[in-house]
C-alpha cells in the first residue's frame, strides 16, 4: 500500500486548468490526464493513484460518470442538480456543496436544474487509477 500511496514520481509541471474548460459547450467529462506527463502507461490519471475532472452539465441535460473505484467525491462550482445512483440513490446539490459517493458498481447520473452560464460545473476527483 505504501508504494501506491506514495509513489516515486517524475518532475511534474504546474498545470492550469481554466474555468473555460467548464463554462460552456456540451455536457461532458474533461480529464486533467497527466499519465504522459507521469510515465503511467495504460490508464488514465492525474496522479498514479488518483483522477481528477471536470463535469460540465447543461441546464436540463444529464450526463453520466462511471469510475471503479473506492470512493468519488464532487464539488459543485456553479449551478444545481441532483446526482443518482441505483445503489446510494439521489444527492440533491448546489453551489458550494461537496458530496461524495462511495463505492458503486453503476454509473452516477448528473442533472442539472439551474445554472449560470448554461450549466453546472462539478470537479470529479476518484482513486480508480490506484
Amino acid at each position: 500500500y505504501g508504494a501506491a500511496a506514495n509513489p516515486a514520481l517524475p518532475p511534474v509541471p504546474v498545470l492550469v486548468h481554466p474555468p473555460t474548460l467548464h463554462e460552456s459547450g456540451a455536457s461532458r467529462v474533461v480529464p486533467f490526464d497527466l499519465s504522459a506527463c507521469l510515465g503511467v502507461e495504460g490508464r488514465a490519471c492525474t496522479s498514479p493513484n488518483l483522477m481528477a475532472a471536470f463535469v460540465r452539465v447543461k441546464v436540463g441535460d444529464s450526463l453520466e460518470t462511471l469510475a471503479r473505484a473506492t470512493s468519488q467525491a464532487f464539488f459543485v462550482i456553479r449551478g444545481s442538480g441532483v446526482s443518482a445512483t441505483a445503489e446510494h440513490g439521489k444527492v440533491r446539490w448546489s453551489t458550494g456543496d461537496l458530496f461524495v459517493l462511495p463505492s458503486t458498481r453503476g454509473a452516477v447520473v448528473h442533472e442539472c436544474v439551474e445554472a449560470e452560464m448554461g450549466g453546472a460545473a462539478l470537479y470529479w476527483i476518484h482513486d480508480e487509477p490506484l
